[in-house]
């Protein structure tokens, strides 16, 4: 990792200096700005289109596939101590946020809740089931929240910020489902790598793991 801070984005630098030095030192650090997170770096952007474009391929791909833990495992971790889960193999947004993970499965596709097909995995601690997501695959922030350390103070504003979590998502749904439809699979086996978010969609305990893919094998 290098040891170089990285440059605050143009957006929040305050005028100290005189405009037409202040604007020729500004435009020759935003040509080198890089975010550096825990064990990956992504490269700067004005946009969320060209944040995604920039940072999917060679970040946040990567960085999901080479942290990514067996989704049983990561599963019972969280249930025995979810703080020290968290800190240790997740990223959120923010303090008080619920964690994003890098995670794999391999397992059995059926019949699955509205939006993603369920995966049948053995191991998984009893009442916690497991699905994945299929296109469009909406505003879900796994992808941005486990792909990378980012916060939406490094975008002009909190829409782009939210953005990211989009287009990021649009990036996957053409990688992994090009030719792929897992509703006519039902009884394969795949395996699967991407980012979920521990989080419950009723505000109770969670009962249901959906990950949204950046990567997926089908069994022979």
């Amino acid at each position: 990792m290098s040891t170089t801070p990285a440059a605050r984005p143009l957006w929040r630098r305050s005028a100290v200096v005189a405009p037409v030095v202040g604007a020729l030192l500004l435009g020759g650090m935003a040509a080198s700005t890089t975010f550096v997170g825990a064990g990956d770096a992504v490269v700067a952007a004005d946009t969320a289109v060209e944040f995604a474009d920039l940072n999917y391929e060679d970040v946040i791909v990567p960085s999901l596939t080479d942290r990514a833990v067996p989704v049983a495992d990561l599963v019972t971790q969280i249930l025995a101590d979810p703080d020290a889960t968290g800190e240790e193999l997740g990223r959120r947004e923010g303090e008080g946020k619920p964690y994003s993970y890098p995670v794999s499965a391999t397992g059995t596709v059926v019949e699955g809740l509205f939006g993603e097909v369920g995966l049948q995995v053995e191991g998984m601690p009893e009442g916690i089931d497991v699905g994945v997501a299929i296109p469009p695959l909406g505003s879900s922030t796994a992808l941005r929240d486990a792909g990378a350390e980012l916060t939406f103070g490094d975008f002009v504003n909190q829409t782009e910020y939210q953005n990211v979590a989009i287009e990021l998502n649009k990036l996957a749904a053409a990688d992994v489902y090009g030719d792929l439809d897992l509703t006519t699979m039902i009884g394969s086996e795949i395996s699967v790598v991407g980012g979920t978010t521990w989080v419950s969609k009723t505000g109770g305990e969670v009962t249901h793991v959906t990950i949204v893919p950046v990567s997926i094998e089908v069994g022979s």
